[in-house]
């Protein structure tokens, strides 16, 4: 059995801000009914009784068709800190990485993009890839993922939730107002 998630990213959050806005993110749902105003033991939001409302699929329709096998976990996770975020967490592989400024294949025979993400991670904004395409070098985080990767200091990870629909997607950017990342997955 897998478990799957969705992560929102905020791609622009600084850490100084990334709590309050964590907070302010949760508070919303958990007034609206979307998630439990306060984390269960696993350290999760559980899902509250109008979860529903933030997934794509149609109004009053079960969670059943989604669900076949009840899930380990179906809350939702609020990631803080300097993180990249992968649609695949059981076994972690370089991404298809695109060049922001000409939108071609990241050729990373050296290894060079996981030293960046290291760098990176330790706090380097700055960390690059250089193109081999058009010469010009750009911040990892920069790079496009095809929603299969990101980076952030904020996200919020849905397990086991159905589609998030593409209004509540929106709302959390306006909300975070900051750029988001959808990536989605497996455990």
């Amino acid at each position: 059995m897998a478990d799957y998630f969705q992560t929102v990213i905020d791609t622009r959050a600084g850490l100084a801000e990334a709590d309050h806005l964590a907070r302010h993110v949760v508070l919303l749902l958990s007034g609206r009914g979307i998630v439990a105003g306060k984390p269960s033991q696993e350290g999760g939001y559980d899902r509250g009784p109008n979860a529903n409302d933030i997934s794509a699929s149609e109004p009053g329709a079960s969670w059943a068709g989604h669900e076949a096998i009840p899930p380990v976990y179906s809350h939702l996770q609020v990631l803080i800190g300097r993180l990249t975020h992968s649609d695949d967490l059981s076994e972690f592989r370089t991404p298809r990485a695109l060049c922001p400024s000409c939108g071609r294949t990241l050729e990373d025979l050296d290894g060079n993009w996981h030293s960046a993400t290291q760098a990176w991670i330790s706090g380097d904004d700055d960390a690059g890839l250089l193109c081999a395409a058009c010469g010009k070098e750009s911040p990892v985080a920069a790079w496009g993922y095809e929603s299969r990767f990101g980076f952030g200091n904020l996200a919020f990870r849905f397990w086991n939730w159905p589609p998030l629909s593409p209004a509540f997607l929106e709302e959390m950017r306006r909300e975070l107002q900051h750029p988001i990342v959808l990536v989605k997955g497996k455990l």
